[in-house]
């Protein structure tokens, strides 16, 4: 029969990676501790650091919300004011064709 595969945990791969990285101690020598392959070990390492990107990233919704809330509104109040200019014109137009109906 063969041998099955050992699944580690999330802590356990800290775990191991605090060693190398915190500890100071070789992929080798922790590897070998733990009885797995050194390309694991880096593997995870790679890991970690390919996704480190996401712990530091600001997840505040909220404030993201807000600016895109804060943004719509504005483009909003813009649109109106041009609405609001556009009837003026119109307007203005019509009073002029009114007073010289010779103007087309």
């Amino acid at each position: 029969m063969g041998r099955k595969r050992k699944r580690y945990t999330s802590e356990e791969k800290v775990k191991i990676l605090r060693e190398v990285l915190e500890e100071g101690k070789s992929i080798s020598s922790v590897a070998e501790k733990h009885k797995i392959h050194p390309n694991l070990v880096m593997g995870w390492r790679k890991q970690l650091f390919e996704n480190a990107l996401q712990t530091f990233e600001i997840k505040r919704t909220d404030i993201t919300e807000k600016a895109k809330e804060k943004k719509s509104k504005e483009l909003e109040d813009k649109i109106r004011n041009k609405d609001n200019v556009i009837a003026e014109l119109a307007q203005e137009l019509l009073e002029l064709k009114k007073k010289h109906p010779g103007l087309k």
